[in-house]
């Protein structure tokens, strides 16, 4: 089973995404965090040892106060034991080929555009 960290500032977009992870059998714990900031937040307690280690963040990269980008910046400089683990999926609504070469070579694993579908989510947990 999977923990996954949902980081969208779209609450509609949490909901459906974790009412599709949850059916996809694959996953045991979803935290949500609306930026980069409260991203940043939970990894530390992540770290801190208050709550496991996700193995995916599903990462928008459009969000007030932190996106996408910022946090992936953030995420580079975090030195922590297992950091290297975390699979970083960007799922956006930006079909823009300069914010996905820009996401890939920031070290995503994959990049996905919105809406998703239950199979596609689970291909990518599955990856």
């Amino acid at each position: 089973m999977k923990n996954v960290l949902l980081v969208d500032d779209d609450s509609i977009f949490n909901f459906i995404s974790t009412s599709m992870l949850k059916r996809t059998g694959m996953v045991g714990e979803i935290h949500t965090a609306l930026n980069g900031k409260q991203a940043l937040d939970l990894l530390n307690n992540y770290y801190m040892g208050t709550a496991s280690l996700p193995n995916v963040i599903l990462l928008d990269l459009n969000m007030p106060i932190m996106d996408g980008f910022s946090f992936l910046e953030a995420f580079k400089k975090i030195s922590a034991p297992r950091k290297e683990t975390i699979r970083i999926i960007v799922v956006t609504s930006s079909h823009d080929p300069g914010d996905r070469k820009r996401a890939e070579k920031m070290g995503i694993s994959l990049y996905l555009t919105k809406p998703l579908t239950e199979e596609v989510l689970r291909k990518a947990l599955e990856g």
